[in-house]
């Protein structure tokens, strides 16, 4: 039979977290009988309530031996539903403060234009993850992470730890060290699944809205604790608390509480056994636990509050002033940038902030509406505008802020050499968006023999809806021409100043490798071409 261990942490809502009941029969020491329906269980104490709503609250030695055994396997059961979100829809993520050795993430692509299949990669450092990854370490090595409700987490050598589900609720950030929290920033509902290995925890105090699982193939478990380690294999599970409570859930359906200082085990398809934990193994919990507090120590909470931000659903953005162009939302996220050529290594980028950015190049009928003139050399209605200088890319953008009613400090703006080549990889890491070739069928270059731009959106669009990021025009971004940094680097946008700006994904007028998703051009800020156009963002103001 397929076991799963889920951990519960705080007092949880029965509607949000549990299937109800059925109405039985309860009969009491002395041989009473009720008809009533399990609610929960409150220490020593269980809650039930009769068809007509009266609810009744009794010491659990007012029942029956059957019926005790059955609160214990409802009290079980009761962990087993899902969470739902919040009516905000936000969601965190899980911060890496650290990686030792192999460590790497498998990313799935969770939108509309996608069916790619999973993939796996090194994490970066500092990045953030959100629901639907897996994180893997390697032999020999391990990985420190920081959620965005405050809880911490060490994973060891040879764990494999799915992030199943991160709800949490929007807050307001400060400059307050994650590490000193007492309890949690935002209400919020976690589901982890460990399927192999070890994971030692620090759990912030966690209010009424919310709940923490972890579910592994062994046993079940509702944790009442802050510091425990928890150990799945093949054919065992084993929880260590350190501090706190733990009610552990065997095979049987049989709740074992263990305090602080004990530890439970069970082989698959066991009862739960309970033993001290040893001094040395108090010690290995309190070492991953500091370990992983000195790891994150650098975080504050302005970071998890735009991480959770950043994370909640959005719907693509229409802007009505400029002939509903349609804008597609970039959730906070980390790639490889470059290589970009010389002065421009491969290195690591994290993106703290989302952003929307528009769907389809500039075409020339939203530019003409708004700046009441049409520059381009090709005329069409639909095709991208062109023979537009980067000044004439940022005066645009300046308009329409003032133009489109827009979320107070947001503006429109053209997005950063980055957050471009973000979108444009949309989580590949190929030459290009599609893969590593490039045939006339995929975009409009040079040896399409078109001789000119076409009308946007001609081809089929990356695996984030975004289309023309290869070919038809070069797209201005904001970054004046510069150096990549040579490590990671978060949130960038080149130097303040220069004679020459970057240009993006090459034109009909280039050939192939000029459309590299890594590939810079640059050229004066006040020199336009045929081959030069742009797509706006929307983001937060700086």
């Amino acid at each position: 039979m397929r076991l799963i261990l889920f951990m519960l942490f705080s007092i949880l809502l029965s509607f949000c977290l549990r299937a109800e009941e059925p109405i039985r029969t309860w009969t009491s020491s002395d041989g009473l009988t009720l008809e009533a329906r399990f609610i929960e269980q409150v220490g020593s104490n269980v809650r039930i309530k009769n068809e007509a709503g009266r609810e009744f609250t009794l010491p659990i030695t007012r029942f029956s031996q059957a019926d005790q055994v059955y609160v214990n396997q409802a009290y079980g059961r009761s962990f087993f539903a899902e969470p739902h979100p919040f009516e905000d829809e936000g969601s965190g993520g899980v911060i890496v403060a650290s990686a030792k050795g192999s460590v790497e993430v498998m990313l799935t692509t969770n939108n509309q234009y996608s069916d790619q299949d999973p993939f796996l990669r090194a994490v970066i450092v500092g990045e953030s993850i959100s629901s639907g990854a897996t994180l893997i370490t390697g032999d020999r090595s391990s990985a420190d992470l920081l959620l965005t409700n405050g809880t911490l987490a060490h994973m060891g050598e040879d764990t494999k730890l799915v992030l199943t589900t991160l709800y949490q609720k929007a807050f307001r950030g400060n400059k307050a060290k994650a590490i000193e929290l007492k309890e949690e920033v935002s209400a919020s509902r976690t589901v982890l699944k460990l399927e192999e290995g070890d994971l030692v925890l620090e759990v912030r105090k966690l209010g009424k809205e919310s709940s923490f699982l972890i579910s592994t193939e062994v046993a079940q478990a509702g944790i009442r604790g802050t510091q425990f380690k928890l150990s799945a294999r093949a054919d065992s599970a084993e929880v260590s608390v350190l501090e706190g409570r733990v009610d552990f859930l065997d095979s049987e359906q049989m709740a074992t509480p263990v305090g602080s200082a004990k530890k439970a085990g069970a082989l698959k398809g066991g009862s739960a056994k309970l033993e001290d934990m040893s001094v040395s193994e108090q010690a290995m919990v309190k070492q991953a636990v500091e370990q992983t507090r000195q790891a994150s120590k650098g975080i504050d909470l302005n970071r998890l509050a735009v991480t959770v931000d950043g994370y909640t659903f959005k719907p693509n953005y229409i802007v009505k002033s400029a002939l509903d162009m349609e804008m597609i939302w970039c959730p906070p996220g980390s790639f490889i940038m470059g290589p970009g050529g010389e002065g421009a290594p491969a290195h690591p980028v994290i993106l703290t902030q989302g952003f929307y950015l528009g769907k389809y190049e500039l075409t020339q009928e939203q530019y003409q509406k708004l700046m009441g003139t049409n520059p381009s050399k090709f005329k069409g209605n639909n095709l991208p505008v062109e023979e537009v200088t980067w000044t004439n890319a940022v005066a645009f953008c300046e308009a329409l802020s003032k133009k489109e009613r827009i979320p107070r400090g947001w503006e429109f703006a053209l997005p950063t050499e980055a957050e471009w080549e973000y979108a444009c990889r949309a989580g590949t890491s190929t030459s290009y968006s599609w893969g590593n070739s490039v045939r006339t069928e995929l975009a409009n270059y040079v040896d399409s023999g078109k001789g000119m731009t076409i009308a946007v959106g001609s081809y089929e669009p990356n695996l984030w809806g975004f289309h023309d990021m290869h070919g038809n025009v070069r797209e201005w971004v904001a970054d004046y021409l510069g150096s990549y940094p040579p490590s990671t680097v978060f949130d960038p946008s080149g130097p303040n100043f220069g004679e020459k700006n970057i240009q993006r994904g090459g034109s009909w007028g280039n050939v192939g490798s000029f459309m590299h998703s890594r590939r810079r051009g640059n050229g004066p800020t006040d020199s336009p071409s045929s081959v030069l156009g742009f797509r706006v963002s929307l983001k937060k103001s700086k």
